[in-house]
């Protein structure tokens, strides 16, 4: 009886893959860990400001509306977020003009907070791709001079530099697609806020124009 021997196939380890992508993936794996950090920061810090203040924001028109600007702003000191802070200077007994001018002031306060560290996400989607292709270009480098060693041109020789190009571009082309994708899901929040913020800031106007009458 013949036994035939069974012969293992390789795994494909995907650290030990990494490696293979060169010196390019030491600055890559510190962009993608400072990519995640400001994604998981801005993230929690989304999730603290935007508070569901549907029912408050209804009563708080209804206290402008009858002339309780005192009333107004306590409601709002217990609203968690940038929507208590932006609206509390409403029915403060300030002017039409001057009121408004605090409204818009306090507005542009937050949202210039809401997009901190977004610039940081704006520039990884823009350095991670290039650093991978200096990996490319490393790679083919690489390809070249171990033909211009070996003669040969055979996938063996060639191999080590295929890897360090291939796998430095995916993996800057994934560090920047995280990046620009968290960046723009990051900026419809930030627009959107902005939306309520406006919405809700008309509503005050005609209020308290309504509670002078």
């Amino acid at each position: 009886m013949i036994f035939m021997q069974a012969t293992e196939t390789p795994s494909l380890d995907i650290i030990e893959l990494l490696f293979k992508g060169g010196w390019v993936m030491i600055p890559l794996s510190f962009i993608f860990l400072w990519a995640v950090y400001l994604i998981i920061e801005r993230w929690l810090y989304f999730s603290q400001q935007e508070k569901s203040i549907s029912e408050k924001s209804k009563r708080h028109i209804e206290l402008l509306r009858s002339g309780e600007g005192h009333g107004a702003q306590q409601l709002c000191t217990t609203v968690p977020g940038a929507w208590g802070r932006v609206f509390i200077h409403a029915g403060s007994g300030a002017k039409q003009e001057e009121a408004d001018q605090l409204l818009s002031d306090a507005a542009n306060l937050e949202i210039a907070q809401f997009e901190k560290n977004l610039s940081g996400l704006s520039l990884i989607a823009g350095i991670a791709p290039l650093l991978g292709f200096i990996g490319t270009i490393a790679g083919v480098i690489t390809i070249f001079f171990d033909i211009s060693v070996t003669q040969d041109i055979s996938i063996a020789v060639i191999s080590e530099g295929l890897y360090q190009k291939m796998i430095s571009s995916a993996s800057g082309l994934m560090i920047g697609i995280i990046a620009f994708g968290a960046h723009h899901l990051f900026q419809q929040r930030i627009d959107r806020f902005a939306r309520q913020i406006q919405e809700h800031a008309l509503l005050v106007k005609l209020a308290m124009i309504e509670s002078r009458h």
